[in-house]
């Protein structure tokens, strides 16, 4: 990761990419977003926090979601429903997220059942509006890692190895399909290091409100490109908590913008 950048710098950065976003989608108070992925996506009802929290902001985004219990992006790419849900709209943001344990799998696995069904779809969004930005949700890895596929790396058996695995194979997408990373999984780590005692998982898998705060948060400042600070806070979200998750995905996010900005 590159390292932190001056203040000043951080608020050039910020102006920048609130610049860009305003001449790519012209209207820089309303967005239409469309979530494909699972139940990573679906849980606490993702996709209507980050309008929450969009609307605090004074912002509307108007979503629409597909997302089926366990499918991946193979699942996706040859789902008509998929394609027509693409179709129906002028859509400024198309989120894809694989499901959880793919992007942790070997090279060669990757380069089969994840790299094509991504490009795929990409060009199922450019096809239906070359305007649309791609986004691909960097998700969390399971809580104790993935054990159970432990032939493919010894790195899957931690949290940390499986971690570093997903976050390479989202960067990769996102590099190969020109598309914006909403880096949930770098934050996701982050906050594990750095507040161990603070609880993100409702099981080893799927995040509880906390973590779907945490991507909600992340998602706004990277579909928008600003602070999430002074944003919501949903029922159940302690204050400290939140504000602390609020800075900690906005640091990541915007200090490191070009880590996760592979548009053309």
């Amino acid at each position: 990761m590159k390292k932190n950048l001056s203040l000043v710098s951080i608020s050039f950065t910020i102006v920048f990419v609130v610049f860009v976003f305003i001449t790519a989608h012209g209207n820089e108070n309303k967005v239409k977003v469309l979530f494909v992925g699972n139940s990573l996506t679906s849980a606490n009802n993702l996709p209507k926090m980050v309008a929450d929290i969009s609307r605090s902001h004074g912002y509307k985004i108007i979503y629409d979601f597909h997302t089926p219990g366990g499918a991946r992006l193979a699942n996706h790419a040859s789902n008509p429903i998929v394609l027509r849900k693409i179709q129906s709209e002028s859509w400024d943001f198309v989120v894809f997220q694989e499901q959880s344990q793919y992007p942790g799998f070997s090279k060669r696995q990757l380069a089969r059942d994840v790299f094509p069904h991504a490009r795929r779809l990409t060009e199922m969004v450019r096809n239906a509006n070359p305007r649309s930005d791609v986004v691909f949700y960097m998700t969390m890895a399971r809580r104790n890692g993935d054990p159970a596929n432990k032939n493919v790396s010894p790195e899957l058996l931690t949290y940390e190895g499986m971690q570093d695995r997903v976050n390479r194979c989202y960067l990769e997408m996102g590099k190969r399909n020109n598309g914006l990373i909403a880096p949930v999984g770098a934050v996701w780590r982050l906050v594990r290091d750095e507040k161990p005692d603070l609880q993100l998982y409702r099981d080893n898998v799927h995040p509880n409100i906390y973590g779907t705060y945490l991507a909600a948060c992340v998602f706004f400042t990277t579909l928008w490109g600003e602070s999430s600070t002074g944003s919501t806070i949903p029922e159940g979200v302690d204050r400290a908590s939140a504000l602390y998750i609020q800075e900690i995905a906005d640091r990541t996010v915007l200090e490191q913008i070009q880590e996760w900005d592979w548009r053309q």
